[in-house]
């Protein structure tokens, strides 16, 4: 009987608190993976339908320098669609297959197209000729090397696992060479924002080298119209400040960095706004755990006159044998 009290207690309190966890729908959620991951993501590479998805692969430059800005960017159209309509893109470098991520190579993702730092990210896509672009903003590694970006797709259709990937076209090749002397650049300690809340201002500031003049450009994603900041100096650090969000709005940002020898630009930064809750929730789960304490005792005290009351009926129905065997 003690345990069916406690296991009764500990259901109601999981049942009840079970709306404040939460799972990510549909898809497995934006991480860093290779692109052969075994099955582990959406489905085994080798038991995959063929896919009809177009990728197109494009970087803001063809070479950079140890450390450096690079900004890939793909553009995804005419993919079969599962009826939830999600699909993974992976950025890779060299072939398919284990250890492909470009962290392995020494590249750094500043910047997912989803506010992270991940080179796998999920998106759902409404309409496939449309299709969806995605950019991620990269540090290049710190040795001189080349590399080779690739692009794969995930995505179902007609109910079956179906793949792309960039791998007969060759994608991109990309040369890291040294840094040019007096050249501008970003202190390498800065981490760009990446997130904000909404109705905020969004300061960008950092530490930049050998540059005489700095501005800030920031755009709409998917939006050609760009917008220019002038950036102030203060003991070394430059800052602009990106205008509020008023919708969950995308926007992506770079620096335009110039001295008297060089003018260049950084990689572009995604930067996502999202509500921040004001409600404090502690008070809601506090309620959630007496409502469970209450349903659990109205349990207890019901299962108990039940009991007491089954009792009562066996004693009146079957009187105890010895008196009545006093009687004859």
């Amino acid at each position: 009987m003690r345990f069916f009290r406690v296991f009764t207690v500990i259901l109601l309190l999981g049942l009840l608190m079970a709306p404040v966890f939460e799972a990510n729908p549909g898809g497995n959620g934006d991480s860093t993976r290779d692109f052969a991951c075994g099955g582990a993501c959406h489905a085994d590479p080798d038991l995959s339908a063929p896919s009809s998805a177009q990728i197109v692969l494009v970087a803001d430059r063809n070479e950079t320098f140890v450390g450096g800005p690079l900004t890939v960017t793909a553009t995804i159209t005419g993919m079969e669609l599962s009826d939830s309509r999600l699909i993974g893109v992976f950025l890779t470098v060299a072939t398919f297959g284990a250890d492909d991520s470009p962290d392995h190579a020494g590249w750094i993702i500043a910047s997912d197209p989803n506010g992270g730092t991940s080179n796998y990210i999920e998106r759902h896509v409404l309409d496939a000729n449309r299709g969806v672009e995605i950019s991620w903003a990269l540090s290049a590694p710190m040795d001189e090397s080349s590399h080779t970006f690739h692009i794969g797709v995930h995505h179902g259709g007609d109910g079956i696992a179906r793949l792309a990937s960039t791998e007969a076209s060759g994608g991109i090749d990309i040369d890291v060479g040294p840094i040019p002397e007096n050249f501008p650049q970003v202190d390498e300690s800065w981490q760009p924002p990446t997130m904000r809340g909404l109705g905020e201002e969004t300061m960008i500031k950092t530490v930049l080298l050998n540059v005489t003049n700095a501005q800030l450009e920031w755009r709409v994603s998917g939006s050609l119209q760009t917008n220019i900041i002038e950036a102030t100096q203060e003991n070394n650090v430059w800052n602009a400040s990106l205008p509020a969000a008023l919708s969950p709005v995308i926007i992506e940002y770079r620096w335009l960095l110039s001295n008297e020898d060089h003018d260049t630009t950084t990689a572009w930064t995604t930067l996502s706004a999202e509500e921040i809750s004001s409600i404090d929730v502690n008070p809601a789960r506090i309620l959630m755990i007496a409502l469970a304490m209450s349903t659990a005792g109205l349990l207890i005290g019901i299962q108990r006159r039940l009991a007491v009351s089954l009792a009562d009926s066996e004693t009146f129905e079957y009187p105890p044998r010895d008196s009545i065997e006093g009687d004859l």
